[in-house]
């Protein structure tokens, strides 16, 4: 049986706005949810995270950001496999 306060990350590969490299993250924990990116490391949108798990998402974001773009690298550099 799965753990109901199991938070689950999942990002995406490094994307682009206006010429701005960022990449996407999204916490998922049951039906709840959060969406936030890198480098900003905000959270912009959640349902059923309270504010202070928020801001604690927001703190891993910051405190990980590294280790999360070099993640987000190695899915860019398959990328010309397809």
């Amino acid at each position: 049986m799965a753990d109901t306060n199991e938070i689950k990350l999942t990002h995406s590969s490094i994307l682009s706005i206006d010429g701005k490299p960022y990449v996407s993250v999204r916490f998922d924990r049951g039906s709840d949810f959060a969406e936030g990116s890198i480098p900003e490391a905000k959270i912009v949108k959640s349902i059923g995270f309270d504010e202070d798990e928020i801001k604690k998402l927001e703190d891993y974001l910051s405190e990980n950001s590294k280790d999360l773009l070099v993640r987000a690298k190695d899915i860019s550099g398959i990328t010309h496999w397809f």
